[in-house]
């Protein structure tokens, strides 16, 4: 009996531990970084989202909308008529991600049956670490000055990633975009 009493932890400790191992889990989520970003996750994949994680070094213009469909089958895409620079007609969908950052739409834009842009909205508090994830996936990009703002651009081989430089702080600007060589102009 007095042996078992020697190993018994003080009643402060257990508290302590206790209140550790309750706080320290909702401190992380809270307010860290990671933490808010893997909530921001989980709640979109509560609200039915999924991740739409294109490989953008295997698009081009021979992508059709049928690939889409079958390459994302959980992604609810809606088509339709939609005319502008980009084709003749756009599919949308609601995304929960893009390589683990929280997004919240994809459109592609299509000439006939024929890809030629995508564009993923994510949420702009994000943008340093989707900026991050490109340059990790497809190294130093060139920056190109625009009137509006830095673009950094990536040459890919069906096309082209574009990505503002800067930080940016309205859903409408924070947008990652690759357009097919069809649509850019660029040479192989």
């Amino acid at each position: 009996m007095a042996e078992q009493r020697r190993f018994r932890l003080p009643r402060a400790y257990k508290l302590a531990l206790a209140l550790a191992v309750v706080i320290g889990p909702l401190y992380w989520l809270m307010l860290t970084e990671d933490g808010q970003r893997r909530m921001d996750l989980f709640v979109l994949n509560l609200m039915g989202r999924h991740g739409f994680n294109v490989a953008f070094e295997r698009l081009d213009a021979n992508v059709t909308e049928a690939d889409l469909r079958a390459q994302f089958p959980r992604a609810d895409l809606a088509c339709g008529a939609a005319p502008s620079s980009f084709g003749e007609r756009a599919c949308v969908a609601k995304i929960a991600s893009y390589s683990g950052v929280p997004a919240r739409m994809a459109t592609a834009y299509l000439q006939g049956e024929q890809l030629r842009a995508l564009r993923l909205d994510y949420q702009p508090r994000y943008h340093p670490l989707l900026r991050a994830e490109l340059r990790r996936q497809h190294g130093e990009p060139a920056e190109q000055s625009t009137t509006a703002q830095p673009v950094m651009r990536w040459q890919l081989p069906g096309g082209t990633l574009l990505l503002p430089a800067e930080n940016v702080d309205t859903p409408s600007d924070a947008a990652l975009i690759w357009l097919s060589r069809q649509v850019d102009g660029s040479s192989g």
